[in-house]
């Protein structure tokens, strides 16, 4: 594996390692670890299993702190064995996230989140008035009623919000299945198993007479019912209807 990168290449250290989990199907790979460094570009998380350098792993991260996750793809640049049991210090790159992951990371980082305007402060004697003249208050700023909407916009001081020109792109691929197949070995040492448990338990049952006789009457009525198909197999064609002359 190549050597690690320079701290001063890594991404932002965390003061709390979040969880990852990574997968990716071809490789049927299913990991978790914990990110100590992260960022917009990149992260740094220590994994249990080997990782190939260049393999693309779908991640989830779980930013406990905020009460969000965030998904995209990583890019693993980099693994340094730590220690014996230590696991994998993975460095790798983002190489698709979305604007709303971006976003998760960089309030949890601290920063200002892209595309939120701050909420300008308001009097509490204003809103009171303008709640009183048909609208409301709630968290996160003033919201007009109904009535209030058709008076701004008879005022003409209404505007509509911009329509979003770029489409998000959430990557939410289906969670991968372990698919469970018994090789050729396993079901016909299994199916000889069964079968000898079956004559075995047949066998203690035959050495009580009321089970001799059980296991007779059973065979019989199997001897017969083969016995009858077999006769009606060979004479199909003689089959009469009642009153069928």
């Amino acid at each position: 594996m190549a050597e690690a990168l320079d701290t001063g290449e890594l991404p932002v250290a965390l003061s709390l390692p979040v969880s990852v989990t990574a997968r990716n199907a071809d490789l049927k790979l299913d990991i978790t670890g914990k990110a100590t460094h992260l960022d917009e570009k990149g992260l740094v998380v220590t994994f249990q299993s080997e990782v190939p350098e260049g393999t693309v792993l779908f991640t989830t991260i779980d930013m406990r702190s905020i009460n969000s996750t965030a998904r995209g793809l990583i890019k693993v640049k980099s693994q340094t064995p730590i220690g014996e049991h230590g696991g994998y210090r993975t460095i790798a790159d983002f190489v698709d996230l979305n604007e709303d992951g971006k976003r998760k990371i960089a309030k949890m980082l601290g920063g200002p989140s892209e595309e939120v305007a701050p909420v300008a402060a308001r009097s509490f004697t204003i809103d009171q008035l303008r709640t009183q003249q048909g609208g409301y208050v709630q968290q996160g700023g003033y919201v007009r009623t109904p009535m209030a909407a058709a008076q701004a916009v008879a005022q003409g001081d209404y505007q509509a919000p911009a329509a979003q020109t770029t489409r998000r792109q959430y990557y939410e691929p289906a969670p991968m299945r372990a698919q469970a197949k018994a090789s050729t070995s396993t079901r016909f040492w299994g199916s000889l198993g069964v079968t000898s448990y079956v004559i075995a338990i047949l066998i203690v049952i035959a050495f009580f007479p009321q089970g001799r006789a059980f296991e007779w009457m059973v065979i019989s009525y199997i001897g017969y019912a083969l016995e009858r198909c077999w006769y009606w197999a060979n004479h199909v064609g003689q089959v009469k209807l009642y009153d069928n002359s």
